[in-house]
C-alpha cells in the first residue's frame, strides 16, 4: 500500500526501518513516549493498526512514521496515534496529515480521526489546528514523560464537509 503526493510517500513499514525510527522518536522524547523494537514490530502485525513510514521523495530517505488504531472501531472512529518526522519545518508532516486525512475519510470510511498531544506541544497543536483539528477536551496530569506528569488536549477533526474542513481549506 502507497498513499502519496508530490513530495512525500507513505508506505506500511518494514522490520528493517524500525532502528531508524526509534532513533527519531528518541530525538522526539520530550514529546512522546519512545516504543522499543517489540512495540513497533506488535503494531506492524495488529491489524487493527496501521504503521506507515514517511518518506521524502527528492532523496527517498526515511523522515519519520505514523501509526493509527482503531481501524475496525464500529464507530468509524480512528486514532491518529502517532506522527513523528525528523527535519521539522520543511512541511513533511503537514503533507502527512493531509494524505492521513485522506485515506482515513475517502479509504476507511472514518466518520472521525482523534488523536491527543501534550498540552505544551505547541508546534504540534498548532499544524493540527491548521488541519482542521480542534479540542475536544483536557485531559489532566495523565502521562509522565521523562519523569513528569504531562496534560494531554484530545482533538479531533470530523467528516462534516470534506471540501473544506478535511483537506485543511479554509
Amino acid at each position: 500500500m502507497i498513499i502519496e503526493n508530490e513530495r512525500i510517500r507513505l508506505v506500511l513499514t518494514k522490520y528493517e526501518d524500525i532502528s531508524r525510527l526509534i532513533q527519531i522518536e528518541s530525538e522526539n522524547s520530550d514529546f512522546i513516549g519512545t516504543y522499543n523494537i517489540d512495540r513497533h514490530k506488535k503494531v506492524i502485525l495488529d491489524d487493527d493498526e496501521m504503521h506507515l513510514s514517511i518518506f521524502e521523495k527528492a532523496n527517498n530517505s526515511l523522515q519519520g512514521h505514523i501509526i493509527l488504531a482503531g481501524l475496525r472501531n464500529k464507530d468509524a472512529s480512528i486514532e491518529f496515534r502517532r506522527i513523528v518526522v525528523d527535519n521539522k519545518g520543511k512541511g513533511l508532516g503537514k503533507d502527512s496529515i493531509k494524505l492521513i486525512k485522506k485515506y482515513c475519510f475517502e479509504e476507511l470510511e472514518a466518520y472521525r480521526i482523534w488523536l491527543d498531544v501534550l498540552e505544551d506541544n505547541y508546534r504540534a497543536i498548532e499544524l493540527y489546528q491548521s488541519q482542521g483539528f480542534s479540542i475536544d477536551r483536557i485531559q489532566k496530569e495523565c502521562v509522565k514523560l521523562n519523569g513528569v506528569y504531562h496534560s494531554l488536549l484530545i482533538m479531533s477533526i470530523k467528516m462534516t464537509n470534506k471540501e473544506n474542513e478535511y483537506f485543511g481549506i479554509h
